[in-house]
């Protein structure tokens, strides 16, 4: 669960007791090898936080787009706000999370013109901010259509060097979730769960629970592997209804795509065309829909290709 640590109406922040409750709710309802809980929260970026409409830092506005921020254990109190000096920027919170064992993720991605520090971070946070919310470029509902651009956003991220995995989540705040995220764990407990979103074997999906292998030279999504001459990819797709489309994106672009029998797809092959570096993901699509009319989807963690050269 991860509710705002403040809302757009002043002066709201979530209350040190709520944020307890949540902390002790998912420790009373975790039951390793059955169900895991995680307690978390939303950094809630917002640009007036540096204008005179709620001025709290000198500066020019900011706005780093909101964060999910998720840990493996309780950490008393105190909340990171976005509110707080001392955790007032991504790097900021990374480093107190770090701190704590926590994760941060990315989440609804925005292509808007005051988005553009919402992936800022340097590098070394990468750990940290391990992964992105994922969701399509268009969206339906109740009737309308919205042009969100969620894909082709995290590829452009992706395209520029920098590394992300990729979560779902419905943001709906009515506790009926729509979109999920599907872990590779060792084991359910909690600390196999965070190991496996600090490694990105993670891949997001909406609506159905799409079962999927995808490996590059027999390693897993969320990997930075080093390969000679050209990798072989493996994937395998278990749908619950008819796929309709399924591809390999390679550095932002369709590489290969599946030939689907119903509800299974599969495809075992080498790429010649790939380059010093590239990230490879994969993309499927089912017939089925949700209420609004959106199809069930999925996006796995990409894996990162770096060709090994001979030291001669």
């Amino acid at each position: 669960m991860t509710g705002h640590d403040f809302g757009g109406a002043l002066p709201w922040r979530m209350p040190e007791a709520a944020w307890i409750a949540t902390q002790d709710a998912a420790d009373r309802h975790t039951a390793d090898g059955a169900f895991v809980a995680v307690a978390g929260f939303e950094w809630t970026s917002q640009p007036e936080c540096w204008t005179e409409e709620e001025r709290l830092f000198d500066g020019a506005p900011r706005f780093f787009i909101h964060k999910c921020v998720y840990f493996p254990r309780k950490i008393g109190k105190r909340l990171f706000s976005a509110k707080d000096a001392a955790t007032s920027t991504p790097d900021l919170l990374a480093a107190a999370v770090r701190a704590n064992g926590g994760l941060v993720h990315n989440f609804h991605p925005s292509d808007g013109a005051d988005a553009s520090e919402q992936f800022l971070c340097d590098r070394a946070n990468e750990s940290v901010i391990a992964n992105t919310e994922m969701w399509p470029d268009t969206l339906l509902h109740r009737g309308r259509e919205h042009d969100v651009h969620g894909e082709s956003n995290v590829r452009r991220f992706l395209s520029t060097g920098r590394r992300t995995g990729f979560v779902g989540g419905s943001d709906s705040h009515e506790g009926r979730p729509v979109a999920r995220t599907a872990v590779l764990a060792r084991e359910l407990t909690r600390a196999g769960v965070f190991e496996t979103l600090s490694r990105r074997r993670n891949y997001a999906i909406t609506n159905a629970r799409i079962r999927i292998d995808f490996r590059i030279d027999g390693r897993f999504m969320g990997e930075a592997i080093e390969t000679r001459g050209r990798p072989r990819i493996l994937v395998e797709i278990e749908g619950t209804d008819e796929i309709r489309e399924a591809v390999v994106v390679r550095d932002g672009a369709v590489a290969f795509t599946l030939v689907a029998d119903g509800r299974r797809a599969r495809l075992e092959t080498h790429d010649d065309a790939c380059g010093d570096e590239s990230y490879y993901y994969v993309w499927v699509v089912q017939n089925d829909s949700d209420e609004h009319g959106n199809p069930s989807m999925a996006w796995l963690s990409p894996i990162w290709v770096t060709q090994e050269r001979s030291k001669e």
